[in-house]
């Protein structure tokens, strides 16, 4: 019998362990549903209602670490260009590639297409 006065003990990284797992547990069905389909649709409506496999794909994305993460930046001549960000203080996030996009949605859609390039390491 446990002594119920008896707290099991928890390393103190099992926090990082738990998301570790989550995060593989995540990527494999992220694996076995980015497709041409969900790409096309998110290219279509980028910001409006998706199905849930696109949303589940764009919630891993904004729960990725900072250093992961890339954003949109508004160019001085009226274009669009995806940065990563550094994840740390008082670092610039850096430019990613030479790309300009014409507007914000095709900015962002640009952004998805290089989290699935993350995923898939292709």
């Amino acid at each position: 019998m446990v002594d119920p006065r008896r707290q099991p003990t928890l390393p103190a990284d099992a926090d990082v362990h738990v998301r570790e797992m989550w995060d593989r547990m995540t990527r494999a069905y992220l694996l076995t549903v980015v497709n041409a389909d969900i790409i096309e649709e998110h290219r279509r409506n980028p910001t409006g209602h998706h199905s849930e496999p696109l949303a589940r794909l764009l919630a891993w994305c904004q729960r990725r670490p900072l250093s992961e993460q890339y954003a949109v930046k508004a160019e001085a001549d009226g274009s669009f260009r995806i940065v990563s960000m550094t994840g740390r203080r008082g670092v610039a996030p850096t430019y990613i590639g030479e790309a300009r996009f014409a507007s914000l949605e095709e900015a962002r859609h640009g952004v998805l297409i290089r989290h699935i390039s993350d995923l898939t390491g292709k």
